[in-house]
């Protein structure tokens, strides 16, 4: 006899779905005759009915177990159901527990507005329809089954943002070790190599053709652009770690001090800065004087070569929003290209028309990103730039 092998099961079929586990129900009646009934009632829900004859053995239930929804009686002896109601409130686990008072007493006798104070969900008098009770029963019964498993998203939720936390905690390490590798055993050959070149100019410049002469200057210069790169980007990563203060910082004598330096360091410009008074902000002091002086830098250096230079900074209320700005009069940019203004390295202009790393503006959108701000930009060619920022 020949056994044919019994076919695999097709991977489209529906997989069964597992059962669901059977949730707790608390009966409490100081009478066994109307427990039993309760019991019968509730048996085609098929979840677990756990029986109490007096409020304090249901408490002690309480301690045990977590339950659904508590099925109470209101007349009972020593301890009622109201105060048994109250005293389930007190306990912490069964505070946001559903309450139902079963009772044979009828509306004018039962003190409704007590039971709903002390947290009742709903009264059920005599006698009792079994298809109304199961189904207000039902009700709490899904809901418990919603909260748990909203509790048990929460929990992998939990898990899973401590696992990225620690992820990134250990990819900001590997940046610092980076940035560490950069400053130290990069950027050190590179300042030796510009002290070696500048020694070689003064002992043997005079010596050298004009040529030999002009290698060396472009060498210097290299090396000094490849050191601003590297600074740059230490700062970059330093940015991305520390601790943030934030306080009131008072944004107008801020810009005051950072133009007043810029300005004694280029004492050949005329530049009009303009800082509207009473400008404030919340943030870390001294992240938003790096970005600060970062954007007046900027401003200052592409409003190079325009005689009537102006810069202002001020404040703006948009829909509610306060947006700082600086604004320039200087050579702009082409709005085509503002995606590419605040990228690390990224120039909108040559090297040695407008000298720097193009590392600045990546710096300031590093901090606003770092204060749950947003950072932008709007210009034309020729006709200047205006750089806004929310904090």
């Amino acid at each position: 006899m020949v056994t044919r092998a019994r076919p695999a099961a097709r991977e489209s079929e529906p997989q069964p779905t597992p059962p669901k586990a059977k949730v707790n129900l608390l009966v409490v009646d100081d009478d066994a005759t109307k427990r039993f009934a309760l019991r019968t009632i509730l048996a085609p829900l098929d979840e677990n009915i756990v029986e109490a004859s007096s409020g304090a053995d249901a408490l002690r239930q309480l301690l045990r177990n977590e339950f659904a929804v508590v099925l109470l009686d209101v007349r009972m002896p020593i301890m009622d159901g109201f105060e048994t109601a109250q005293l389930i409130r007190q306990r912490p686990r069964s505070e946001l527990t559903p309450l139902i008072f079963v009772t044979a007493l009828d509306q004018a006798e039962t003190d409704m507005g007590r039971g709903y104070n002390l947290g009742a969900v709903d009264f059920v008098f005599a006698p009792v329809v079994p298809a109304i009770l199961r189904a207000k029963v039902g009700v709490f019964v899904e809901l418990y089954r919603a909260q748990q498993e909203l509790r048990r998203y929460r929990t992998q939720l939990e898990t899973l943002v401590e696992e990225r936390t620690i992820a990134l905690t250990a990819i900001n390490r590997e940046l610092e070790a980076f940035s560490y590798s950069v400053s130290h055993d990069l950027r050190a050959p590179l300042v030796s190599f510009d002290g070696l070149s500048q020694k070689l100019l003064d002992k043997y410049g005079k010596k050298l053709d004009a040529t030999a002469t002009d290698y060396l200057e472009r060498m210097r210069e290299a090396s000094k652009r490849m050191t601003s790169v590297f600074d740059g980007l230490q700062m970059l990563f330093r940015l991305t770690s520390g601790e943030m203060r934030r306080e009131e910082i008072d944004i107008s004598a801020m810009a005051k001090g950072i133009a007043d330096e810029i300005r004694a360091a280029n004492p050949k410009r005329q530049v009009e800065v303009e800082i509207a008074p009473g400008i404030n902000a919340v943030g870390d002091q001294r992240l938003v004087g790096i970005l600060l002086g970062n954007l007046i830098n900027n401003a200052w250096k592409f409003t190079d070569g325009n005689e009537a230079a102006r810069i202002a900074i001020g404040r703006e209320m948009v829909d509610g929003e306060a947006r700082i700005f600086v604004k320039d009069n200087g050579v702009g940019f082409d709005m085509i290209d503002s995606h590419r203004l605040f990228g690390a390295f990224q120039r909108l202009h040559s090297s040695s028309q407008f000298p720097g790393a193009g590392i600045g503006l990546a710096t300031a959108r590093r901090i606003v990103n770092r204060h749950g701000g947003r950072i932008w930009a709007e210009g034309a060619v020729g006709e200047g730039a205006t750089f806004y920022f929310v904090l």
